[in-house]
């Protein structure tokens, strides 16, 4: 898949919230050497995996363009204090960094909980403890309005 960036206007096929130059300018700045010693192929991988993750969740308004690759930029959408969100929100980019650096360095990602044991009757679950929570993540998408999609489940 090829890093396509969005803009903040809407563009069609994007893949990306940034571009592979600002995320490279601010890992640099971090002195993040994972990020500098990966390929280039490896860290557009991050920030497309980013960007989906992003995606996943639903947001308040609409999309911009209807054909439009990602799910922002957003029209009719207001942060808490009332404020108009438009373009690209700085909450959204710093999730988006923040998630490529997770996706590079470990490519279970944000789903590394692995299922240890599973019954059906009764439906029971159990997650072996360590893990990833995307908590800083999904606070700042919460900035903008995130909310988890709505999963249906039905019993046949």
């Amino acid at each position: 898949m090829t890093l396509i960036t969005e803009t903040g206007t809407g563009v069609a096929d994007a893949t990306s919230y940034l571009s592979l130059a600002d995320a490279d300018g601010h890992f640099a700045a971090l002195a993040l050497d994972d990020w500098s010693s990966a390929t280039e192929g490896q860290r557009e991988q991050a920030l497309i995996r980013a960007s989906l993750h992003i995606d996943s969740y639903s947001y308040p308004g609409t999309v911009l363009s209807w054909d439009q690759g990602l799910k922002w930029p957003r029209s009719a959408v207001y942060d808490r204090d009332g404020r108009v969100l438009s373009g690209l929100p700085h909450a959204l980019r710093t999730a988006a960094l923040e998630l490529a650096a997770t996706f590079l360095e470990d490519t279970q990602g944000l789903d590394g909980r692995r299922t240890v044991k599973e019954k059906v009757g009764a439906l029971e679950l159990t997650y072996e403890a360590s893990g990833r929570t995307g908590s800083f993540v999904y606070r700042l998408l919460r900035q903008i309005g995130a909310r988890v999609s709505a999963q249906t489940l039905a019993r046949g």
